[in-house]
């Protein structure tokens, strides 16, 4: 028996098909339409190429101050949807109308209180938490993931899950986890063989050097400086940092500089082909102090990277220390790191791991999750009318 047909608004502040959080929710959108279910977009920003038979419904809204537009986009988007007669509402990344949540960017609370200290220090942290953003965040938070707004929440790590749990007054059956895909195809280390020797030499990397890979936004959650400092203690020249993703190449180049890693760190900034750097390099490593999945680890390994992450990664739940991936218990420690980094200065080592990897990957396709989330749109389309009329 064929399932309905369902009118589903998902509703961001941004879409687009770059980025893990985003990027997950490209794939579902194009799961919906292609099983038959009427899509609609409501957003701010809705960018990159879609099916023509997704509609669009733009929210306008000022972009400056950040704090104005969320708020303005929550009560725009909430109007629209209200009007809109949908069987599913489904909120990316943030509480901001009535509905399913999937909250692929965790609690901002556990970020403020959690994560943030150990980031900038507790006084700068202190000062950042009164932006007026923050507090809209936060309000955002309490506020949407009450269980009369919230019929579920979708968590992509048990790390997540519990963050929270752990802030939240939500029954624990109503937070369920469903884990990131990848592409295994884009992914794969098959790439090497088109893209390697190419991007290495744009890199400047020579035969012998060895291209440890950074990928992230947010360079300072993400761990980037107890890499910096790794790499540093390690001391080879032959060990080379390449760091993909947007951030401020000039204050971290200047770190890299005080550390004396002086010609031996490159910053790429914003990729559209990650892939290709994936190929170039020969260790991936990601020692984030907050990341509920980061979508570049099961990349990485997918691509057969020997990979170095932290247990503050979601993807950490996953894999298996020392089996398929090398996984560090404190994201600061920079010495740990280093021991981790030089273990597999011998390219058999790298070789080995990476196989393990890559095996690892291939059992997360994207169809789990989606799947998991279809499960979610038939458990909320039995209840009667659950998030129709909350205030």
């Amino acid at each position: 028996m064929s399932e309905p047909r369902l009118r589903i608004a998902m509703v961001a502040l941004d879409f687009h098909r770059e980025g893990g959080s985003e990027g997950r929710t490209a794939h579902l959108v194009d799961r919906l339409v292609a099983d038959g279910h009427e899509v609609h977009l409501v957003g701010a920003r809705i960018a990159g190429h879609w099916d023509p038979r997704v509609v669009r419904r733009a929210v306008r809204t000022p972009e400056h101050p950040h704090w104005l537009e969320v708020l303005l986009f929550c009560r725009r988007a909430e109007a629209l949807v209200r009007s809109g007669s949908y069987d599913i509402v489904h909120n990316q990344i943030r509480p901001f109308v009535p509905g399913v949540v999937t909250a692929g960017g965790g609690s901002h609370r556990v970020y403020l209180d959690e994560v943030l200290p150990h980031e900038r220090g507790r006084l700068r942290a202190a000062a950042k938490r009164a932006m007026p953003i923050h507090r809209v965040l936060l309000a955002l938070e309490r506020r949407g993931f009450r269980s009369d707004r919230c019929p579920v929440v979708i968590a992509n790590s048990e790390l997540n899950r519990q963050g929270i749990l752990r802030y939240y007054p939500i029954a624990p059956e109503r937070v369920v986890v469903a884990y990131n895909g990848v592409d295994a195809t884009r992914f794969s280390p098959a790439v090497r063989d088109t893209q390697r020797a190419r991007v290495r030499r744009a890199l400047d990397l020579g035969p012998n050097d060895v291209a440890v890979l950074f990928v992230g936004q947010g360079f300072a959650r993400k761990g980037l400086r107890p890499l910096l400092e790794a790499i540093a203690a390690i001391g080879d020249r032959k060990w080379r940092l390449v760091v993909v993703g947007r951030g401020d190449r000039a204050a971290w180049s200047a770190r890299g500089e005080r550390l004396g890693l002086g010609g031996r760190v490159t910053f790429v900034g914003h990729v559209r082909d990650p892939e290709a750097y994936y190929a170039a390099a020969d260790v991936f490593a990601l020692p984030t102090f907050f990341d509920p999945f980061a979508n570049a680890t099961l990349e990485a390994m997918a691509a057969g990277l020997p990979t170095i992450t932290s247990r503050r990664n979601g993807a950490a739940e996953i894999l298996r220390p020392g089996v398929d991936a090398l996984i560090v218990d404190r994201p600061d420690d920079a010495d740990g790191l280093a021991v981790a980094l030089t273990s597999l200065a011998d390219p058999r080592a790298r070789e080995a791991l990476g196989e393990q990897a890559r095996a690892t990957a291939l059992r997360f396709s994207w169809e789990a999750p989606l799947e998991r989330t279809l499960g979610v749109y038939r458990e909320v389309t039995r209840q009667e009318q659950p998030m129709k009329n909350p205030q």
